[in-house]
Parts: structure tokens; C-alpha cells; sequence
């Protein structure tokens, strides 16, 4: 059974979907941190850089955005000061500002419509020609030529009147914006997407799930009204939760939401995966664990391990909004056809992905290389923050190691000349131990020559000291 499973707080909304209550896909919206992909701006060109192939752009956000040459539209001024309608793509990282492109897109129940070109496009999961054919002449009637079109999946059991009805929306959408963006001076923003609850009905209560429970009334009767105006969705999907124990507890998705943070995930064949996160790729090691499958030869052995691995990785990169270069090191495999195999298998479950995925093939070296589109945080930044002591390595120096930084800067302050004053070393309360134990403490006092003092102070790292004179 899918479903979804909407979870509003004043600051916060979280739509998990469920199927046969594992988590599959999950979504945060947080007051004052709005996901911006997919809003346009109005952005004024600030310079052009031709050796990054781009150029940056004002649109009012505090930071730049970068707009790629190759997602440019011909015909525009592309100078400094000049002005452009561009939508953005990418978020903003902690050292980037927003990838944005002028290749305006917006997304409807039924269609997604293309500022700047006149392609009309059939989802391939449509695959009745005759169905196709009907959707693209009126695809074409409606646009006119006036803007492009990708018809979705959905529209394939859509009636007629509602397909209409969602294209002559997405016209009315872009015919505001383009007049908005005439009219606003740079920067500004022109257009911003629903909210989560909004896109919950758009884009993911599709056919095959049956129902979405939502905790919050106002939220609930906003989603019921929704439904009544759109004539295929049935109010009857919608649920109002108000039971004592909270949604996510009694779905256990809190338990499920917690181990996404867990470098480890264990597979149901014994093995696992160990998932690690670097700044240009993220890596994600595939290991057989305790599954050792007494009777099954090693080659049928790996690949039912990695079977299961592919699917696991997949829907871990979803949950855990992994986006970029991503590097796979299956159990290795000799047999070629088994390898294929493999790949078949994980391109089928990276199909229904959201987000573009691309499995790119198999290196000399067995590696598997795919994509994800980059578009939002990982789901880690939504709840944790960096460590300012390790800075994000996962290592904190350690206390012998910062007991010698203390005693080479001593070493370093005699060679200048001998010490003129009994000295106070403040330290951590574990460098403290350190330093007093042999043979730290006959070094300290042969390198000093002078009466020594070391306070342990509670609130210190290991990397913080100060030598006083007393």
C-alpha cells in the first residue's frame, strides 16, 4: 500500500511517502529556508566570465548566481547590466550561490511547459501511440506555438477537460510572469512555486497511491478544497489525522527518518552499505557482512548481494537527497553478463526518481558511476550542522598530539632565550593529563628550567592553550 503522509508544524512541513510502510521518498520545507529551485528572478548580468563559461547575475537573494553559457536562450543581450528572466536550477551551497538557467520550465499536474521553445514532448511511460498522438495535437492547439511543452505521465488517464484545463493554466502562469518580467526592475522575483502541501497533490498523489494523511486541519481542508477543483482527484484520499499518537510515531517513520544518518545501512542478504560524502562525489562502498550463504558459489553469492544493494542505493539517494557524482563499489563480479545484469537492475530503480539520475556504466576498475541532478541539500543539512571541531573530517586531534604542538611551541619560545618567569600552561583537562604523565613531564621541566603550572580548563579543545608568565 503507498500513501503519503503530510506532517505540518508552524515552522516546518515533511511529506513522507510510504510504501508497505517503508519509507520511500521524503521532502522538508522550513520556514526562512525555502527551497528557491524552481522560482524566477529577473537577474541583472554583474560580469561575464568567459573562462568559467558563464556569467554572474544579481537576483536579489544576497549572493550571485551563476548562469552557464550552455544555459543561455539565443537571441539574448548577454552584457553586463543587461537584464534576464532565469529560473533557478540549483540551490545555493555553503561556498556557491544558485545555478540558474534562462530555459524556464513550469511544472503543471499533466504537462510542464518550456519558456522560449515550441517542442512538444510525450512522456515515454505513455506508450498507447494512438493515446500519444491525441495528447500532442492538443498539446499543439492549446500552446499554439507559444511555448513548449513535455506532457506527463499522469495526463494518460487525465480526462480531456482536466489535460485542458491544467495547459490553459500553465499559459496563463507564463503569459504573468513574462508580462511581470517586462514590466519589475532587476533584480526581482517574478514567480515561486506551491508549497509542499500544494505539491503534494500536484506531483505525488499519483494513481497508484491510495491515500494522504495530514495532521494539520487548515492544511487538510486547503488539500480538500484543491481536490474538489480538480475533478480527478478524489477528496476522499484525503484524510485528517488527529489521533493521540503523533503521525510519524504511529507510522514509524521517526526511526526510519533517524537512520538515514547512519553511515551504515544494513541490507536485508547481511551485507551493507558505508555511504561517505566528500566535496566533489559521494562514495558508497558495498560490503558482504556476515552473509556468507553456505553452498552458493561466490560469483551467485556477490551478485545477490549487490542485487540488493542496487536497490537500497537507490532509494538511499532519494531519502537522502544525494545529488552530484556518485561512485558505487559493488562485491566484485568476473562474469560480464552478471555485471550487465547489475546495471539493468539499477538503472530500472533509479527510473522512478524524481530527480534525473543517470547510471553512467561500469570503469576499468569495476566502479559504477552514475548522476543525480543536484538541486536541494542533502537531507543531513536540514538537521545537523557541521562540527567546529573536527570541521566536518570526523577526527579530533588527539590529546598526545596536542600535548607535543605544546611542547615544541616551548621548545620554539627557549630558543629565543631561556625562560625569565615561572610559566602557566591552560590547557584541555585531557592534554593536562598528558602533559603531567612520563615522560611529558621531565621534557616540560628540562625545556622550561622554571616552576610549571598546568590548569585544565573543562571548556577547552584539545587544539586551544595558552602559556602565561607568571
Amino acid at each position: 500500500m503507498k500513501q503519503l503522509l503530510l506532517h505540518v508544524r508552524p515552522d516546518q512541513t515533511v511529506l513522507a511517502c510510504l510504501d508497505d510502510d517503508i519509507l520511500s521518498d521524503l521532502f522538508v520545507e522550513r520556514a526562512g529556508e525555502e527551497d528557491i529551485v524552481g522560482r524566477v528572478y529577473k537577474g541583472v548580468i554583474k560580469n561575464v566570465v568567459p573562462s568559467l563559461n558563464g556569467m554572474f547575475l544579481d537576483i536579489g537573494i544576497g549572493r550571485n548566481a551563476f548562469l552557464r553559457t550552455r544555459d543561455t536562450l539565443p537571441g539574448a543581450a548577454h552584457t553586463e547590466g543587461s537584464t534576464l528572466l532565469v529560473q533557478v536550477e540549483k540551490d545555493s551551497t555553503e561556498t556557491k550561490g544558485p545555478l540558474v538557467t534562462e530555459k524556464i520550465s513550469f511544472a503543471g499536474r499533466y504537462a510542464v511547459a518550456l519558456y522560449g521553445s515550441s517542442y512538444i514532448g510525450i512522456s515515454k511511460k505513455i506508450t498507447d501511440e494512438k493515446k500519444r498522438n491525441f495528447l500532442r495535437s492538443q498539446a499543439k492547439a492549446i500552446c499554439g506555438g507559444a511555448m513548449g511543452l513535455i506532457v506527463r505521465t499522469a495526463a494518460e488517464t487525465a480526462e480531456e477537460e482536466d489535460f485542458k484545463k491544467d495547459l490553459t493554466s500553465l499559459t496563463r502562469i507564463m503569459e504573468v510572469v513574462m508580462k511581470r518580467g517586462a514590466i519589475e526592475k532587476g533584480p526581482a522575483l517574478l514567480y515561486r512555486d506551491g508549497d509542499l502541501a500544494v505539491k503534494s497533490l500536484r506531483d505525488y498523489l499519483t494513481g497508484g497511491v491510495e491515500r494522504i494523511l495530514v495532521d494539520d486541519r487548515n492544511v487538510w481542508q486547503r488539500l480538500i478544497t484543491m481536490a474538489e477543483e480538480e475533478k480527478d482527484i478524489s477528496k476522499d484520499r484525503i484524510l485528517f489525522y488527529d489521533e493521540r499518537e503523533s503521525l510519524f510515531k504511529s507510522f514509524k517513520v521517526d526511526g526510519q527518518i533517524e537512520a538515514l544518518f547512519d553511515r551504515t545501512v544494513p541490507l536485508p542478504t547481511g551485507g551493507s552499505l558505508v555511504i561517505d560524502y566528500t566535496e566533489a562525489l559521494t562514495v558508497i562502498d558495498v560490503n558482504s557482512g556476515s552473509f556468507r550463504g553456505k553452498g552458493i558459489p561466490h560469483d551467485q553469492l556477490a551478485f545477490l548481494i549487490n542485487k540488493d544493494a542496487a536497490r537500497e542505493i537507490a532509494r538511499q539517494i532519494r531519502l537522502r537527497g544525494i545529488g552530484g557524482i556518485i561512485m558505487i563499489d559493488f562485491i566484485d563480479m568476473e562474469k560480464k553478463e552478471e555485471k550487465e545484469k547489475l546495471l539493468r537492475i539499477l538503472r530500472q530503480e533509479v527510473r522512478d526518481d524524481h530527480v534525473k539520475t543517470v547510471v553512467c556504466g561500469m570503469t576499468s576498475l569495476g566502479l559504477v558511476e552514475m548522476t543525480r541532478k543536484r538541486t536541494t541539500k542533502r537531507l543531513w543539512q536540514y538537521y545537523y550542522n557541521t562540527c567546529p571541531l573536527c570541521k566536518g573530517t570526523g577526527r579530533i586531534l588527539s590529546a598526545r598530539a596536542a600535548a607535543d604542538r605544546i611542547l615544541e611551541d616551548l621548545e620554539n619560545r627557549r630558543r629565543k632565550g631561556p625562560f625569565q618567569r615561572d610559566l602557566e600552561i591552560r590547557c584541555s583537562t585531557d592534554v593536562k593529563k598528558v602533559l603531567e604523565s612520563a615522560p611529558f613531564w621531565d621534557v616540560l621541566q628540562k625545556t622550561v628550567l622554571r616552576d610549571i603550572r598546568i590548569t585544565g580548563e573543562p571548556h577547552f579543545s584539545r587544539e586551544t592553550y595558552t602559556i602565561l608568565s607568571l
